[in-house]
């Protein structure tokens, strides 16, 4: 799956927004919400990919353990928030994916 691009992502919903004349302010600060949001998200699965589902702490000289990352916790409530304002732009389901060029994985036969 290739990489989206920040501004990949932000031109295809302000262009989705466009198509359906939804430019006011409301909603471009929605965007912008969303576009925050993905950037959290983005720190989130990194975190999640250096440090793992559980963390270790130490709380001194004999205390220590392991626990469950954080951004394990966080990552869903912001995909959820993220899910909503598309949802409140009314275009859940219009984004528009151009696949980078020379990119043929798309086109394998999976047997489905």
């Amino acid at each position: 799956m290739a990489r989206q691009k920040r501004k990949d992502v932000y031109d295809s919903l302000y262009s989705a927004l466009e198509a359906k004349g939804l430019t006011a302010a409301y909603f471009l600060d929605l965007l912008d919400q969303y576009m925050v949001l993905w950037d959290i998200q983005k720190k989130l699965t990194a975190d999640i990919k250096k440090r793992g589902p559980v963390v270790e702490w130490q709380n001194g000289a004999n205390q220590k353990g392991l626990r469950k990352n954080d951004s394990v916790v966080e990552l869903p409530k912001i995909s959820k928030r993220m899910t909503d304002i598309l949802r409140q732009l009314e275009i859940d389901c219009y984004i528009e994916v151009t696949p980078p060029k020379g990119d043929d994985s798309d086109d394998e036969d999976i047997g489905l």
